[in-house]
C-alpha cells in the first residue's frame, strides 16, 4: 500500500478513492497524524471526529484502525466522507496491535494517539501540542498533556507537580513528579522506534522505554477528555477479560524496571507486584500470585499492604468467586 494514502480509505478488499499519483504525495503531508484504534465503537466515533473538526489546526490525518468490529463502524467512518481519514481494517488483535497497525500509515512528522471513546479538550489542543513538540529540544522524546474526565474535572490520579517540567526515566518510573493519565505527541521516528507492547493494556511499558532514550516534557494543561464506558480498558469487566494479558505485561514491567525501583522507590515494586498478583488470581493462576503478594507486603506502602491482605484469602476461593468479588468491590484498581 502506498503510504501517501490520504485521498482514499481502506476497507476490506475495497478502496473508496483512487490512489494519488506519486507527484502529489509531497502536497499531501499533513501537519499531524492521529491514530485511533476502534472496536465496535460506531456510536462513539462521531464524538471523537467532531472534536477533531472543532480544532483550529485542521491540517491532520486521522487514521482509524478497525480492530475487527462487528457493528457499523465501517459505515460510520464512510459517512464522515473526508479525505483526511484513512480507515484500515484488521482481524481483532487488541488495542496495542491496532495502534501498531496505525503507525504504518503515519504520513506526518508528528503523531497523537486518541482513543475512540475520548475526545480532544477545547478547540486548540492539536495546535498547542504541535507548537510544543516543534519547539522542544531534539532530546525530548515526547510531550505530554493532562487529561480531564467527561464531567470537566481532572481525574484524581492525574498529577504534575508544576506547570511544566522535564521528567527523566527515574522520575517517570517512580511516578514522583508526574503520574496518571496523559495524552502525548511525539515525532514519527520516535513512534516507529518504540512499538506498542504486545499486551492488551499497560501502555506505560512504551512510555518508560521512550523515557530511557530521553526526557519527557510534561505540560500541566488538559488536551484530552476521558469518557468512561462499559468496555473501556479501566472497566471491571474489561479488566477481567484481559487479566491474563495484564499479568504477563506486569511481569515484563517488573522485570525491566525493578532495578530503578529498588534503588529509588521500592514502593513501586510493591505496588506493581500487588497488581500482578491480582491479575494472576483473576486469570486462574492464583498459585503464582503468592510470591507477588510477598513482595507487595515487603515493599508496598500501607495502602498496598491492606489490599494485599484482602487479596490473600481470596486466592483460596474458586475462580468464579474471585471474579464475582472483583466485580462487586468498587475499588478494584
Amino acid at each position: 500500500m502506498n503510504l501517501c494514502s490520504g485521498n482514499f480509505r481502506i476497507f476490506p478488499g475495497e478502496k473508496i478513492f483512487q490512489e494519488p499519483s506519486p507527484e502529489s504525495c509531497q502536497l499531501m503531508k499533513p501537519a499531524v497524524s492521529i491514530v485511533t484504534p476502534a472496536y465496535n465503537r460506531a456510536r462513539l466515533l462521531p464524538r471523537a471526529w467532531n472534536s477533531l473538526l472543532r480544532q483550529t489546526e485542521q491540517d491532520f490525518q486521522w487514521i482509524v484502525v478497525d480492530d475487527g468490529s462487528t457493528d457499523d463502524t465501517p459505515e460510520v467512518v464512510r459517512g464522515f466522507a473526508d479525505p483526511r481519514i484513512d480507515y484500515v481494517w484488521q482481524e481483532n488483535g487488541g488495542t496495542c496491535a491496532a495502534r501498531n497497525r496505525g503507525d504504518r500509515e503515519i504520513r506526518a512528522d508528528f503523531v497523537v494517539y486518541l482513543d475512540s471513546d475520548d475526545e480532544l479538550f477545547g478547540d486548540s489542543a492539536l495546535a498547542e501540542m504541535l507548537a510544543e513538540i516543534k519547539a522542544a529540544r531534539p532530546e525530548i522524546t515526547h510531550v505530554s498533556f493532562t487529561v480531564v474526565g467527561g464531567d470537566g474535572r481532572r481525574p484524581r490520579e492525574s498529577h504534575i507537580e508544576s506547570d511544566r517540567l522535564e521528567a527523566d526515566y527515574a522520575d517517570l518510573a517512580c511516578e514522583q513528579k508526574a503520574r496518571g493519565e496523559f495524552i502525548s505527541i511525539c515525532r514519527r521516528e520516535t513512534a516507529l522506534a518504540f512499538p506498542w507492547p504486545p499486551f492488551n493494556g499497560l501502555e506505560h511499558l512504551r512510555h518508560l522505554a521512550m523515557a530511557r532514550q530521553g526526557p519527557v516534557l510534561m505540560i500541566n494543561k488538559p488536551a484530552r477528555i476521558y469518557h468512561a464506558t462499559d468496555d473501556s480498558l479501566i472497566g471491571a469487566a474489561s479488566a477481567l477479560r484481559r487479566a491474563a494479558s495484564m499479568a504477563d505485561a506486569l511481569a515484563q514491567l517488573i522485570g525491566e524496571h525493578k532495578p530503578i525501583w529498588m534503588a529509588r522507590c521500592p514502593c513501586q515494586l510493591g505496588r506493581h507486584s500487588f497488581y500482578r498478583a491480582m491479575y494472576l488470581a483473576l486469570s486462574g493462576r492464583a498459585i503464582r500470585a503468592w510470591p507477588c503478594l510477598w513482595r507487595a507486603f515487603l515493599h508496598g506502602d500501607g495502602n498496598i499492604r491492606v489490599k494485599a491482605a484482602l487479596l490473600l484469602p481470596c486466592c483460596l476461593f474458586p475462580l468464579w468467586m474471585r471474579k464475582k468479588l472483583f466485580l462487586w468491590y468498587p475499588r478494584h484498581v
